[in-house]
């Protein structure tokens, strides 16, 4: 697939900071959790490790939609990445993510019986980006204020992320 440079954006900006803001409809509420994920580009999704018995997997997995959002202030770049969610079977791609700091939560390791991996895949987005400069958005501002103008205060689209 060749990505257009929004779509690169979003990779790297996912990329930069991997702990992002997920969000499902569970119980008839929206429920929001940080959860630290891993990019894998080869198969345009990210991947969670889980525990089972938490009801994460199950309630994503039910869920109409899963959202994941992420913020860089210092870039003013933010984005709200739509997802369709998935449990990968098996060990083999849990083993080859696993990290010591996830041993902290399954104490045996990628083969407990509690650990699975959840996938996010990403749909669509909705993106905000502006000048990172607070000099250039301050003079903007001002600008738009004489002029009496709307500011341009950079991009908001939504891009397909497919």
């Amino acid at each position: 697939m060749h990505e257009t440079e929004q779509q690169e954006r979003i990779w790297t900006a996912l990329a930069a900071h991997p702990v992002y803001m997920v969000s499902l409809l569970a119980e008839n509420a929206i429920k929001t959790r940080p959860m630290s994920g891993h990019l894998d580009r080869d198969h345009h999704r990210l991947l969670f490790i889980s525990h089972r018995h938490t009801g994460i997997v199950g309630a994503a997995l039910r869920s109409p939609s899963v959202s994941i959002a992420i913020s860089h202030e210092n870039r003013n770049f933010y984005a709200a990445i739509s997802c369709s969610a998935s449990e990968v079977p098996g060990r083999n791609e849990l083993r080859e993510i696993w990290t010591p700091l996830a041993s902290a939560w399954f104490p045996h390791g990628p083969d407990d019986p509690d650990a699975t991996l959840l996938a996010l895949t990403p749909i669509s987005a909705e993106i905000w980006d502006g000048p990172s400069s607070s000099v250039v958005v301050a003079f903007k501002l001002a600008t738009a204020k004489i002029l009496g103008r709307t500011p341009d205060l950079g991009v908001n689209a939504t891009i397909d992320m497919r």
